[in-house]
């Protein structure tokens, strides 16, 4: 059987013809089943690379005009490179399809995958801090975080608050420039070459040719996933926490449309707890800090009175 063309690789597409090329049972529980279908061509990117699958559906339509539309669950890619696609209804090999990819969630991932790209870059050139290990959470809520492991140079042994607000403004100006990112195939000798040249910070252990990824004045990157047409249309970064992990630094950040729901939250929060104090919003971190102060004092106090009180017979 022929791998699946991935047509993700190379263009935007979210819509897409098909045929159904094998169908096997992933499992079964009482009356439901799952089953997962294989295709000769698919815009559905499956999950690998730290990147989360795309979802959408599959339509069939019968010769007598009925339209089956099949809910696609989750994509993945098997050991010998066959694109699966996980859906509840079987489709009967050699069906012919339409693909649609759910739009929402493949903005998301690319912004959210390109946003890392750029912020792995900006950690590099401004404070030389390689990126280690990345992990982008599947939308649900509007607000997952996603992020990125960072070894610090030799003498470096936490990023501070300054250095954060550094990356981020200088991140987020890249994204006003509307740098465009082109993938491109190369041969596995051009990406060694390019590496050689400190054009390409790591190659991935496989032979044959390489998708490369540039963000035009940035970077090269290897990479299969999916990524937006521009920086511009990553819409925003916005660096949420830093802790200490094995490998070095974890930084968790949003961006695009999650940027705006986390900041959105962020203020409800900050609105109810500031209706709770009843104080402004500004004048939240010294109420707070008043009620501290008043507690511990009472607290001192207590144990004064404790002390000075004479234990019963």
């Amino acid at each position: 059987m022929a791998i699946a063309e991935r047509l993700y690789y190379d263009s935007p597409a979210l819509g897409f013809a098909a045929r159904v090329t094998d169908i096997r049972l992933e499992s079964r529980e009482g009356a439901e089943a799952l089953w997962q279908v294989a295709l000769d061509r698919t815009a559905f990117y499956p999950e690998g690379g730290g990147q989360p699958w795309d979802t959408g559906v599959l339509i069939a339509t019968a010769k007598s005009g009925a339209v089956l539309e099949v809910p696609v669950e989750r994509v993945e890619e098997d050991d010998a490179g066959e694109v699966w696609h996980s859906v509840r209804k079987p489709l009967v090999e050699g069906t012919e399809i339409v693909g649609r990819v759910d739009a929402e969630r493949r903005m998301d991932h690319a912004q959210q995958h390109s946003g890392q790209h750029l912020l792995s870059a900006v950690f590099l050139r401004e404070l030389g801090a390689k990126t280690v290990g990345f992990r982008l959470a599947a939308l649900q809520t509007g607000a997952e975080t996603v992020t990125i492991d960072l070894a610090l140079p030799p003498g470096a042994d936490k990023l501070t608050d300054e250095q954060l607000a550094h990356v981020e403004t200088a991140a987020n100006r890249v994204l006003c420039e509307d740098h465009p990112l082109r993938p491109a195939w190369v041969s596995r000798a051009e990406a060694e070459a390019m590496l050689a040249r400190g054009e390409l910070r790591k190659l991935p252990d496989r032979e044959g040719p390489l998708r490369i990824v540039e963000m035009a004045g940035i970077e090269f990157n290897a990479c299969g996933g999916t990524h937006v047409a521009s920086t511009g249309a990553i819409g925003s970064i916005l660096l949420r926490r830093v802790e200490r992990v094995k490998q070095g630094q974890r930084v968790e950040f949003v961006c695009g449309l999650r940027a705006i729901h986390a900041a959105r939250e962020d203020h409800r929060l900050l609105k109810q707890t500031a209706g709770l104090l009843t104080v402004g919003l500004r004048d939240v971190p010294g109420r707070v800090q008043s009620l501290l102060e008043r507690s511990k004092a009472m607290a001192k106090e207590l144990k004064a009175m404790q002390r000075s009180t004479p234990a019963a017979d």
